[in-house]
């Protein structure tokens, strides 16, 4: 999780104010067929417990569940002692079957678990770990390194929480996304400077430093992890963090949260190498700034992007229709709230396909809270397929 996201945000939506906005992006705004609290927080604050419900992560298994991790806090950030914890939700009921924790440790914070799964078939769970370190006089976030645990038995079981450890020489703190092709798996993740020799998030003047984001892969049957790629570099040396991956044509496509407020959408090689990008937040009014911890969807031969937008100053869950040869959008749709109360944290967001009665049916798994709530719930929302696509 990258902290302090609305400072970004508000920063990118004054500057995008005097940028040229050349097009609009047709939009809707679908009722949702239902809305489900997975895990409601005031059950957790009643039993004077943890009730931060926040950034959910989910993978579907081979039996049909759904495993979702998520922190279990007492606030957004700087909490030690927060787990990481995991329910098994049934999809077809609607109901959670268990809950468990995967990770804690009073000294540490698991902020945000992200799934992988491998060719084999096994699942790993790789968590952004953080400590509160006294840094230039101040308290601050400090990565420690990303943990992670493994199931084989389709998230039943898992081996014990261990650190990752570097790789080619270089230790990552936050895992975003992953992609199987060509019987590797390939990752992005991302360095942050107090996990150097520095030890800290600043330069000898007192200015921020912030790390860059990776290309890795793996290949299992070696068990063997490489570098492929600095996207930072590849980029055009820009400063990016929380992005995300899929497979197109004969290389990849890349999504990528800017510390300047900017999203933009990269074609890439089998290399990662460059081809062509987009900066939407220039290019749409309806991207006021970055779009906070993107997904990649797609479906039924289109590309859709899905995560927390704002627009008009508010935060809303948005689904991005692209077209993937431009790289322009082609369709925003609101999902959430429906209202207009105001949402102060929320939607990090993971979705899920199911069919009912014949009908296709688009289901997202997320946390929101608003300005009424002490703290953020896990919900689940459903939409009709044809009302979003």
């Amino acid at each position: 999780m990258i902290l302090k996201p609305y400072f970004f945000a508000l920063l990118a939506t004054l500057t995008c104010y005097a940028q040229p906005v050349s097009a609009q992006i047709p939009s809707k705004s679908p009722a949702a067929l239902s809305e489900q609290k997975v895990l409601d927080s005031k059950s957790f604050a009643a039993a004077k417990e943890n009730a931060y419900l926040a950034f959910p992560a989910l993978t579907e298994t081979r039996g049909g569940d759904i495993l979702i991790s998520y922190k279990r806090g007492r606030r957004h950030s700087q909490d030690n002692g927060a787990p990481l914890e995991i329910v098994r939700f049934d999809p077809i009921q609607n109901r959670v079957k268990s809950r468990q924790i995967l990770g804690s440790d009073p000294q540490l914070i698991y902020q945000m678990g992200e799934w992988i799964r491998f060719p084999s078939g096994r699942i790993g769970s790789f968590v952004d770990m953080q400590k509160i370190a006294k840094d230039k006089g101040q308290n601050r976030h400090h990565r420690v390194g990303v943990y992670y645990a493994v199931s084989d038995d389709e998230g039943k079981t898992f081996t014990e929480m261990k650190p990752w450890g570097p790789i080619d020489g270089v230790e990552y703190g936050y895992v975003f996304d992953a992609v199987e092709s060509s019987e590797k798996t390939y990752v992005l993740a991302m360095t942050f400077p107090e996990l150097s020799a520095r030890n800290s998030m600043f330069d000898d003047q007192g200015k921020r430093i912030y790390g860059t984001v990776a290309v890795l892969s793996y290949d299992e049957e070696k068990d063997v992890w490489s570098h492929i790629r600095d996207l930072n570099q590849a980029f055009g040396d820009i400063l990016i963090n929380e992005s995300c991956l899929i497979e197109s044509g004969d290389g990849f496509l890349v999504g990528t949260r800017g510390y300047d407020g900017k999203f933009r959408l990269h074609r890439v090689d089998r290399n990662f190498q460059e081809q062509k990008s987009n900066d939407l937040t220039t290019q749409y009014a309806e991207f006021e700034s970055h779009l906070g911890r993107p997904r990649f969807i797609r479906k039924d031969g289109d590309l859709y992007l899905l995560g927390r937008n704002f627009i008009n100053g508010k935060m809303e869950l948005a689904l991005f229709r692209i077209d993937e040869e431009s790289l322009t959008v082609e369709q925003r749709v609101r999902l959430d709230p429906a209202s207009d109360e105001k949402i102060t944290d929320g939607y990090y967001a993971m979705h899920y396909f199911l069919k009912r009665d014949g009908e296709e049916l688009f289901n997202v798994i997320t946390y929101r809270r608003s300005d009424k709530s002490s703290h953020p719930d896990l919900i689940r929302l459903e939409f009709a397929w044809n009302d979003v696509r």
